[in-house]
């Protein structure tokens, strides 16, 4: 049979681009859209440059680098500080809640899918409706969130309009909203442990308690692995959630906030709000490793 017998995907000469096409086509939107952005940043961080158009753009070298850490240090460790609670807040109780709920629903009893589907809904929801849903349900003057308040407590709250409690409430929503897929990967993880192991502990008097700490707890290793560093990684780069529910206002501003309102506020700066950009890129990466580390080694130690 000759090279140009057509075949289900055209000729035999033409099936042999297809896998280099497959390559090719995606890499080209990497390049586009992932490495040209990344370099661009990494210049724009050494230059003053609005990003209005027309005007001009300087290469200045360290310039931002040096007026961030001196004349705006004071801004820049508190949005590290905020950051810092806001992934510690999201961590614990989204681990915390997501290991509950598997272990509430890892057997298969009436009802068992639609509460998983429930549960796991919210992350389907895009950031800005659940931002939109929050604000109005935690609104001072007509949300619901304020009537119960009331007539519970007796008394009333900002709730996000309050520097001492928007944080927390945001890291509720977070939670809320993604608590779905880390309860997943430890139902996974759950149905990786033989049943014949908690028969042996059975049989050998241990209770419940027990075989939560020495058998579920330490062979839950890898799925915990999972779900910290992914919880870690995706609570460092948060900002979306805080732009729709605070913009960044009464103690939210954590460092991607304070990298966006940089960098497209009111008087933008791309050249300083890149800096905050290499900046966070360094802090994600020096926690990711460690914890990446940390978390291989316990999994080797239990």
């Amino acid at each position: 049979m000759s090279s140009s017998t057509t075949c289900p995907f055209g000729t035999r000469r033409t099936r042999r681009w297809i896998p280099w096409l497959s390559v090719a086509v995606p890499s080209l939107g990497w390049l586009v859209f992932g490495l040209y952005p990344s370099l661009a940043t990494v210049y724009y961080s050494f230059t003053t440059y609005s990003g209005l158009p027309g005007t001009p753009m300087t290469f200045c070298g360290l310039c931002n680098y040096r007026d961030m850490f001196t004349s705006n240090y004071s801004q820049l460790s508190q949005a590290v500080v905020t950051t810092l609670e806001y992934v510690g807040g999201v961590t614990v109780l989204q681990i915390g809640l997501g290991l509950g709920l598997a272990l509430l629903l890892q057997r298969r009893r009436f009802g068992y899918g639609l509460y998983r589907a429930l549960i796991f809904m919210p992350q389907v929801f895009s950031v800005t409706i659940v931002g939109v849903l929050f604000s109005l349900l935690l609104d001072p003057s007509s949300g619901p969130a304020e009537a119960v308040y009331h007539s519970v407590i007796g008394g009333y709250s900002s709730f996000l309009g309050d520097s001492n409690l928007a944080i927390w409430l945001i890291v509720l929503v977070n939670v809320w909203m993604f608590s779905g897929y880390t309860m997943l990967v430890y139902i996974a993880g759950l149905r990786r442990i033989p049943p014949e192991v908690y028969e042996a502990a059975s049989l050998d008097g241990a209770g419940a308690i027990r075989r939560f700490w020495k058998i579920t707890w330490p062979l839950l290793a890898p799925s915990t692995t999972v779900n910290v560093f992914l919880t870690v990684m995706g609570s460092l780069g948060e900002y979306a959630l805080i732009l729709v529910l605070t913009q960044g206002q009464y103690h939210t501003q954590t460092l991607g906030m304070f990298m966006f309102n940089t960098a497209f506020g009111v008087n933008p700066d791309l050249g300083l709000g890149s800096m905050l950009a290499m900046v966070q890129f360094v802090l994600t990466a020096v926690i990711g490793g460690v914890l990446l580390w940390a978390l291989r080694r316990r999994e080797v130690s239990l």
